[in-house]
């Protein structure tokens, strides 16, 4: 399987539900029941059913999406595909801040569990800052590596939270739960917009899909798994927590868990329960914290903030500056200490974002009916449309401060959308010193290059895998990280590439208009006609220039083609070897290319890894057979560049690069592939 650049796949299903499971069992049993009971009393355990049995219209949303449209930035990825330029930003924005709060809630609730049980003159927000300084290093280095922390954490909050519940229910009172709703029914729904975030969990899987393995099947799993765990464990120990203490008791404590769990085994059980307290607050608070940096990254990809927040770490491939602007954000929210603000704040903008994610789905089918969709929704298009009047209806019924803190929160993100140069063409006469600025920025930030292929058969998949391979060699030459998007009429090839490639693929003719409309021309850096047949990949050639592609690259081999596609403004390849080689060098190294002439296939510049059992391995290079017209210019060993001369030996698994015309760089190519088994 290519491997990505940019993120590296290494998140399994058993990990990805860890992203799930360590974002929602945070808040949601820890710190609100206490806030639960003051307002609504024993009614809560119904608005914690209800809640869920609500949120599984937006889970089957984010099922559906997350699975054909795998990449980074989750729900504001899927509506950045769908929906116009302002709203995609305002849901990526939205998400950022229902993240970033909700982080800000997490270290709060850690940190008031030591204060409280460990050092009572310890100060809050050097706790905050702490706890928040840690879990950056660890994200730093990866989501593999946080995660690795937060598995063993997550195991032991599950087995204390279930272990609680399940011999807490015999010690259960009855009268405790007298009378219900001591309230009245009035605050059932204010309390379920509340507790929202007790839920925000499983979209956070989506929001690292480029980091998934076979994130088709792995996502809607990890979604469903997530959030069904999540629901009983709520309702179980909701219903343990009111009628083990009466609720009036129950609302006076800060740590609630702890509490009950105290009342229920004495110390044995208070200690349990500030361990597994502890190990909810900073597992979620290290998921929420990626995310939060992760949905900061895709604006910034998008160049709806400073284009310096998309930048990976070289590497750790991680977003490491928009980590870090966030965690200087969480610390500074924390300080205030306040869960109840933190907590409604967070709702505020995850109901906003998350109920524009559910139209997605609507938007998706009617724009883009030949996407795969490899999980799909049933009951079409009620559930999507039940998820946004899950997630609208309860807005209004926040905290009016949470409203005011959301809404401020909200101009922040407007005010910086506009005063971005592709945001507004107003702002084109800024000053000298902005645009030295603009400048610099743009030379730090590696781009974001989206590329359509037309057609999945071996060309494509080959030029696919030179674009999404990672290596030294091309990390160092790469001019930019790569999204590809397929579009593939045949739908066993359609299968074959979703098990081969995790990113968006359309299933249709890409000579036809309403195919190529779909993937949205506007917003596609390149695209690459790439069929086996050359009058199809001129058609669609001429029909992604006239759609407004800037920049189109054909593959032909009947001369005739290649004059009229040229005439055209299209860049054609007619080489009968290395035409993947010679696209990447195209768009990487367009100089080189241009050198080269890769349009009459004078000469490529491509590279071949060495097979076990080839017959050069052992030899040195003035030993080896190679046309006097190539030169070998390069050896790529696992992490060193070694510069190739005579007497260098050559190794299975080399990474050899060839320069020279494309007769001589095959011959070359051949020689170096040749087995024991080919000669014998």
């Amino acid at each position: 399987m290519a491997q990505q650049a940019g993120f590296e796949r290494n998140v399994g299903l058993f990990m990805a539900v860890m992203i799930g499971i360590g974002a929602m069992m945070g808040p949601g049993v820890f710190a609100l029941p206490s806030e639960v009971a003051a307002s609504a009393g024993p009614l809560g355990i119904l608005a914690y059913l209800f809640m869920g049995g609500l949120t599984l219209f937006t889970a089957l949303s984010y099922s559906e999406l997350g699975a054909a449209i795998p990449i980074a930035g989750g729900g504001y990825s899927f509506v950045s595909r769908t929906l116009p330029d302002p709203v995609a930003f305002l849901t990526g924005w939205f998400f950022w801040i229902g993240n970033t709060l909700a982080c800000s809630l997490y270290a709060v609730i850690f940190a008031l569990t030591i204060k409280n049980y460990f050092f009572p003159e310890l100060s809050v927000v050097l706790v905050v800052l702490a706890t928040t300084a840690l879990f950056t290093a660890s994200n730093y280095r990866g989501q593999a590596e946080a995660l690795k922390v937060i598995t063993v954490m997550n195991i032991v909050e599950l087995v204390v939270l279930i272990g609680v519940g399940l011999l807490g229910a015999f010690h259960v009172e009855p009268a405790n739960l007298e009378p219900f709703a001591p309230m009245g029914l009035g605050p059932l729904l204010p309390t379920m917009g509340f507790i929202y975030i007790s839920y925000v969990g499983f979209d956070l899987i989506t929001v690292a899909a480029e980091e998934i393995i076979d994130p088709a099947k792995n996502i809607p799993r990890a979604i469903l798994i997530t959030l069904g765990t999540g629901v009983a464990i709520y309702v179980l120990l909701l219903y343990v927590m009111m009628g083990v203490v009466n609720y009036t008791d129950l609302a006076q404590t800060s740590t609630p868990f702890i509490y009950v769990a105290d009342v229920l085994f004495g110390p044995w059980g208070r200690w349990a329960g500030v361990l597994a307290t502890i190990m909810a607050s900073l597992s979620a608070f290290s998921v929420t914290l990626g995310a939060s940096a992760r949905v900061l990254f895709a604006l910034g990809r998008d160049g709806y903030v400073p284009k310096i927040l998309s930048r990976l770490h070289p590497k750790h491939n991680t977003p490491h500056i928009a980590l870090l602007v966030c965690a200087g954000l969480v610390t500074i929210l924390g300080a205030s200490g306040i869960v109840r603000l933190l907590a409604a704040a967070s709702s505020f903008g995850y109901l906003i974002a998350i109920g524009i994610v559910n139209y997605a789905v609507i938007a998706l089918h009617q724009k883009m009916p030949a996407l795969r969709r490899p999980f799909k929704i049933a009951l079409y298009p009620g559930v999507p449309i039940l998820g946004i009047i899950a997630c609208w209806f309860f807005v209004p019924l926040l905290d009016p401060q949470s409203l005011l803190l959301g809404g401020g929160l909200t101009v922040v993100g407007a005010v910086l959308y506009l005063i971005q140069p592709g945001n507004r063409t107003d702002l084109s006469a800024l000053p000298a010193v902005f645009h030295r600025l603009k400048l610099r920025i743009r030379a730090y930030w590696r781009p974001h290059m989206n590329v359509l292929i037309v057609g999945g058969g071996n060309l494509g998949s080959n030029i696919a895998d030179r674009l999404l391979k990672q290596d030294e060699f091309r990390m160092v030459f790469r001019s930019s990280e790569y999204q590809i998007t397929f579009v593939e009429q045949d739908e066993a090839r359609c299968e074959k590439l979703e098990r081969r490639y995790s990113v968006p693929i359309f299933q249709g003719d890409g000579t036809k208009q309403e195919i190529l409309d779909q993937v949205e021309p506007h917003k596609m850096d390149v695209a690459i006609a790439a069929t086996s047949n050359d009058e199809r990949n001129a058609i669609v050639a001429l029909q992604a220039k006239r759609l407004g592609i800037e920049r189109v690259i054909a593959i032909a081999r009947d001369p005739d083609y290649v004059s009229l596609m040229e005439d055209s403004g299209i860049v054609c390849i007619s080489a009968p070897y290395a035409t993947a080689a010679m696209v990447e060098n195209y768009l990487d190294r367009p100089g080189v290319a241009e050198l080269f002439e890769i349009e009459t296939g004078v000469a490529s510049l491509i590279d071949m890894e060495v097979p076990e059992g080839a017959t050069v391995i052992g030899q040195q290079i003035k030993d080896i057979d190679i046309p006097e017209q190539c030169v070998v210019a390069a050896v790529i060993r696992g992490d060193d560049f070694v510069v190739p001369r005579g007497k260098t030996e050559i190794f299975a698994g080399d990474h050899v690069v060839f320069v020279g015309p494309s007769d001589a760089v095959q011959t070359a190519r051949d020689t170096f592939s040749r087995k024991e088994t080919d000669t014998s």
